[in-house]
């Protein structure tokens, strides 16, 4: 069995949570094949470089985007107190813009699979965790229908426990995932901060905060292949 794993096909899959902290919990996730894994990183810095040269907005190369600060015109490097008006209004489509350059950049990666989940609920505290064992089921099942195996990493320091035990539930026979959830850094791993961008625009097309209108369709126009947005 462990020489069938070891030749099998392994995918790195980016993972990171959007929603409101009250009606709707949202999870997206990034899967690249190990050995796309350089070609891939080498788009997302093609795309960040692209941002870095751009005069408006001017995003460094080496910092972290987070989607909802983008569509809020807020945030180191993006916010700008000093424009009025029209200048203002500018600014502010160029970085929610951002956002759909991204989730352009994650679809030319090659042989990509993107999955998004979301659940509505009237208790968040108890539906968060529900869905991300929902959605990690899902990747599982996803896995073994292609035969390959998956590495699932995700944004946050490792306090939080709720993705493990999700781990530890998955049912032993035909188990995809290896090993429990790895937790890193978005602020330095640009396929982090990718799942963040897939997580708030798969958010936004299932939630349609009026606020928000102008990305109401940009995960499905730029995505039209992913799985999901999903009601699990």
């Amino acid at each position: 069995m462990a020489t069938q794993e070891s030749a099998a096909p392994l995918r790195i899959i980016f993972a990171d949570d959007a929603g409101d902290s009250r009606t709707i919990a949202a999870f997206a996730s990034l899967s690249v094949h190990l050995d796309d894994l350089e070609a891939a990183k080498k788009d997302l810095l093609r795309f960040r470089s692209a941002l870095e040269d751009d005069p408006d907005p001017g995003i460094p190369i080496d910092a972290s985007l987070h989607a909802q600060d983008l569509a809020a015109g807020r945030g180191r490097h993006v916010y700008r107190p000093g424009l009025l008006g029209g200048a203002r209004d500018a600014h502010l489509a160029h970085c929610r813009g951002v956002i759909r350059r991204g989730l352009e950049a994650v679809a030319g990666i090659p042989r990509a699979r993107v999955t998004a989940v979301y659940r509505e609920t009237d208790d968040y505290g108890r539906d968060r965790p529900a869905l991300q064992r929902a959605w990690l089921a899902r990747i599982n099942a996803e896995l073994a229908a292609s035969d390959e195996y998956g590495v699932v990493m995700v944004d946050g320091d490792g306090t939080e426990v709720s993705l493990i035990d999700a781990y530890h539930d998955l049912p032993e026979r035909d188990r995809r995932i290896k090993g429990v959830p790895l937790f890193a850094s978005a602020r330095i791993n640009y396929f982090l901060q990718a799942a963040d961008l897939l997580a708030y625009a798969a958010y936004q097309s299932v939630a349609k905060r009026p606020e928000r209108e102008f990305m109401w369709d940009w995960f499905g126009a730029a995505l039209p292949w992913a799985d999901g947005p999903c009601a699990l």
